[in-house]
């Protein structure tokens, strides 16, 4: 009879993902005893996961571009921009058009980025901690 090992995973604070499973005898380091250790085998791992991105406070303004990728943050200040020259005594029209475009090629790409489901490839390999 072959023995199920039972695997869990979890979640650091770096935003790391964590795979452990139950081992027959207690684990002690550092004082901390568990029960759980490091997997004994690795294998290519695919992930598929659910993010949603928080509201913008105005409140808030330290956090704002937490969850959106960096190479996106430009498109954001291009619509800004655009938007600025489109308004009352500094419209420029040639202005807002140039950055208006610039918004709405860099949307096309994040819409693509999104589309592909933020896919990235990886190893697991077993530590011991």
């Amino acid at each position: 009879m072959a023995n199920k090992i039972q695997r869990a995973w979890y979640v650091e604070r770096l935003k790391r993902i964590g795979i452990v499973e139950k081992g027959t005898n207690a684990t002690s380091k550092d004082g901390y005893t568990s029960d759980w250790k490091s997997i004994t085998e690795s294998k290519d791992l695919r992930i598929y996961a659910i993010s949603r991105d928080s509201d913008i406070l105005i409140n808030a303004l330290g956090n704002t571009f937490l969850q959106i990728p960096d190479e996106y943050h430009n498109v954001l200040v291009s619509k800004v921009i655009s938007d600025g020259y489109k308004q009352g005594q500094r419209f420029d029209g040639e202005k807002a058009l140039f950055f208006d475009n610039e918004y709405r090629l860099g949307l096309k790409e994040a819409k693509k980025f999104s589309k592909s489901a933020y896919q990235t490839t990886g190893r697991i390999t077993p530590h011991e901690f």
